[in-house]
């Protein structure tokens, strides 16, 4: 039980780190897809905190 919530409180804190370290991803290049790297960044880390945030919420709700 403590295990799993260890696990999900991470999956939480990753994305979050992530979204923390501005200067990391704070440039107009390189351009990917036609957008700059910065918000070409923070879509790809929308959808991986999605994916984190639902696995999270499956192991808080998982009984026993």
């Amino acid at each position: 039980m403590k295990y799993r919530n260890f696990l999900a409180g991470l999956l939480i804190t990753i994305p979050l780190l992530a979204y923390l370290l501005l200067p990391i991803y704070n440039k107009k290049t390189p351009i990917l897809l036609g957008l700059p790297f910065f918000y070409f960044y923070q879509i790809v880390w929308l959808i991986i905190s999605a994916i984190f945030f639902y696995i999270a919420a499956i192991l808080i709700d998982l009984k026993g």
